[in-house]
């Protein structure tokens, strides 16, 4: 087995978690495979696409899925993606990095200091 084949697994697994592990496949692909960050966040979605389609399946057996939440949600993520990815495609690749890298950051800091509720 391979690296990527184990890291992608691993990243699929938490992704399965519900785990926002996806800029890890996003990493893994631009500073050790040496792929264009475009590239990489399209693979990256691909892939998210497939593994987190295979968790919702699981979840629907499990979790109470909130319809109304979900129906009002979706609209707007439809729209931010088209913006985003007009806005990627205007950015130079450095910049791209640095935003990717920058909100990586925050996101798992956030995470790390977030308190459970009980």
């Amino acid at each position: 087995m391979t690296w990527t084949m184990l890291i992608t697994f691993l990243v699929a697994t938490l992704s399965g978690l519900g785990v926002g592990s996806a800029g890890l496949l996003v990493v893994w692909m631009t500073l050790v495979k040496d792929t264009p960050q475009l590239v990489a966040q399209g693979l990256n979605l691909v892939f998210f696409i497939l593994s987190s389609g295979a968790a919702f399946v699981i979840h629907l057996f499990r979790t109470p899925i909130l319809w109304r939440c979900l129906l009002f949600l979706i609209p707007f993520g439809v729209i931010g993606s088209f913006l985003g990815t007009g806005l990627s495609s205007l950015l130079p690749q450095t910049m791209l990095r640095r935003i990717f890298g920058v909100m990586l950051i925050l996101s798992g800091t956030m995470g790390l200091s977030a308190r459970k509720k009980r």
